[in-house]
């Protein structure tokens, strides 16, 4: 549907109004007493008969006695903004607990009562910090690469988590500015996980010396990824694409892998999806010849 502008008030201080579409207007009761919602996503504006009110969600944990940290971090990244966990033991509490202050960036328990706690997000996102957060993750993964201690490997771990997190949610609720590309931004936040559980797997077994040499290889793939990501150059991401599915298929024709090649074999193919969702991010078509 296209409709035309309409310029209005002094030419210093002119603005544009559009006509909304009378069937959408009837359909929602709009009059001039109503109001709208208004968000700009990228090249669009988007308008809403209604402001989107919080999401309050009630989990009853009996249910997920094994699982309380999948069931409040996926409602956390699906943007759910208070959430009431009835709970079945002080134990459990303390669970809850831990995994707010670790995992939830933004949340607190701001009411505890007989067997319930009430989860709820005390500030607000911000889309201007969805970038340095990703560049915050990307580094912190290279600062895996460089661990010697495994005793620090847990925090490194849990703030990436913590950071995928919080990104994944902002995205639920938010969007992108370049509003096509949220879900392959999902799918790179997704991957950087994946790579980080991988990379900390390989580290916790302490690698050999062979062994330590074969990562050497990865990490010089982490940190091309990571520069790709921030300045994208084609030969870079041919090369780069190109050794990772080498490196993936090299490890599975051999007749007996060993855990530590399983392992590697998944770092690469993992590194192997972050290109190719990089290009997708981050490419940008060459002028044509004239």
């Amino acid at each position: 549907m296209h409709k035309k502008l309409t310029a209005q008030g002094p030419r210093d201080r002119k603005s544009y109004t559009v006509t909304l579409p009378l069937d959408w207007v009837k359909e929602h009761q709009l009059d001039k007493t109503k109001h709208v919602e208004l968000e700009t996503l990228g090249s669009k504006v988007i308008i809403s008969a209604e402001t989107l009110r919080e999401e309050r969600q009630v989990v009853n944990l009996s249910l997920y006695p094994q699982t309380p940290l999948k069931v409040l971090q996926n409602l956390y990244r699906m943007g759910v903004s208070e959430i009431k966990v009835m709970y079945t033991s002080p134990s459990q509490l303390q669970e809850v607990a831990t995994i707010v202050n670790m995992k939830l960036i933004g949340c607190e328990i701001i009411e505890q009562g007989k067997n319930y706690a009430i989860i709820k997000d005390i500030t607000k996102e911000s889309t201007e910090d969805f970038e340095t957060i990703i560049r915050r993750i990307f580094l912190l993964i290279l600062e895996l690469t460089t661990v010697k201690d495994v005793t620090n490997l847990a925090a490194l771990e849990n703030t990436i988590q913590k950071l995928v997190n919080y990104c994944l949610r902002m995205l639920v609720l938010q969007g992108h500015v370049e509003y096509t590309k949220t879900p392959f931004y999902v799918v790179l936040l997704d991957r950087l996980e994946k790579l980080t559980d991988e990379y900390s797997w390989i580290l916790k077994t302490r690698p050999t010396p062979e062994q330590a040499k074969a990562l050497l290889v990865i990490n010089k793939y982490i940190r091309k990824a990571y520069e790709l990501y921030y300045t994208f150059n084609p030969q870079e991401f041919d090369a780069v694409a190109y050794q990772t599915y080498q490196r993936m298929n090299d490890i599975k024709g051999k007749p007996h892998v060993t855990i530590f090649e399983m392992h590697l074999h998944n770092l690469a193919r993992q590194l192997n999806t972050i290109c190719s969702t990089i290009f997708i991010l981050r490419y940008t078509a060459s002028p044509k010849s004239p």
